[in-house]
């Protein structure tokens, strides 16, 4: 029932968020001060206010002074909590890395460094997409922070708000602050290894030969057989086919300036995202081997290179097809 509640009260709690919080933790780097940091009893403290009242309420009805001295104790310590909890945390310097770009079957790993140069921070704990990790001190120079999180499915992401929180001295008091990098980053298809190769093709902006000439050059391929046309050279008829069904067809040959090694969307088995799995693992492949490819996706066709770029440029048209818009999460 809570599951529930609180799944049907999330879009309203982040609306909220936002509203309060506005721009000014929206930074790739914050030093948490006042106007950033946030402060209130925890839940162990509400509880310890509580039995306080209930101590208070007791001690005025039963005229018990060492009872009533008792309350005032919890209340002061409640409140010494909540001044040592901000100053342990008060200047904390977050600065954040990157959420690297990956595969659907590894998780997101989100990269910050943390220092202090007023003092030394005790107990941060650093919550990101469900996950905390906790650094027990922080001192002036900085440290390498990584949080591990969940698989998430293929497409572009930005990058969630990250909250950075403490109960330190007694557990009686939370501070806490938020860090939200503008960055984004791109889960890729998780790749599926197989034994298709790589097709050669014509590419579709190469330029064609005439067909009143032959290459010359030796390194033509055979592509196939087309329907004889009106002025094709007679030289290229396939004679053996007339020979045996009567029927006119012509050799096609594309050279090696005019073909590529493609990884075509249309020439792997299985539903969408088994295709894009099969060609992520074609496109890791062809990268690890620096082998230059063209990749054909349904709209879309990326010309044959064997940059680092291109292989980049690949796998991102493979993690936004048939997407729509970003990831907030």
């Amino acid at each position: 029932m809570t599951a529930l509640l609180r799944k049907a009260f999330a879009p309203l709690h982040y609306r909220l968020q936002d509203w309060l919080l506005r721009d000014k933790h929206k930074t790739t780097s914050l030093t948490l001060g006042h106007s950033t940091v946030y402060v209130l009893p925890s839940k162990l403290g509400f509880g310890f206010i509580l039995v306080a009242a209930l101590n208070f309420i007791l001690a005025a009805n039963y005229q018990n002074n060492l009872v009533q001295l008792s309350s005032y104790l919890m209340l002061v310590l409640v409140l010494m909590s909540l001044i040592q909890s901000y100053a342990n945390i008060k200047g904390l310097q977050l600065q954040f890395k990157e959420v690297a770009n990956g595969y659907a079957n590894q998780g997101r790993t989100y990269r910050l460094s943390l220092a202090n140069q007023q003092r030394n921070s005790y107990a941060i704990q650093l919550q990101w997409q469900g996950n905390t990790a906790l650094v027990e001190k922080v001192e002036n120079s900085s440290q390498d922070v990584s949080i591990q999180c969940a698989k998430q499915a293929r497409g572009y992401y930005k990058v969630p708000r990250l909250k950075v929180f403490s109960t330190y001295p007694f557990g009686l008091a939370k501070v806490w602050s938020y860090l939200e990098a503008n960055a984004d980053y791109y889960v890729y298809p998780a790749p599926l290894p197989h034994n298709h190769g790589l097709s050669k093709q014509a590419l579709d902006d190469a330029p064609q030969q005439t067909s009143g000439t032959l290459s010359q050059s030796g390194n033509d391929e055979f592509d196939g057989l087309k329907e004889h046309k009106q002025l094709a050279d007679y030289r290229r008829v396939s004679w053996k086919h007339f020979a045996k069904r009567e029927q006119l067809l012509v050799k096609e040959f594309i050279t090696e300036a005019d073909s590529a090694y493609v990884v075509d969307f249309e020439q792997f088995p299985g539903d969408v995202e088994n295709r894009l799995s099969l060609m992520a693992y074609s496109i890791e492949q062809a990268q690890i081997q620096h082998t230059p490819i063209a990749i054909k996706l349904p709209g879309l066709t990326l010309a044959c290179d064997n940059s680092d770029e291109h292989y980049l440029k690949a796998l991102r048209a493979l993690a936004l097809y048939q997407k729509s818009g970003s990831h907030h999460e």
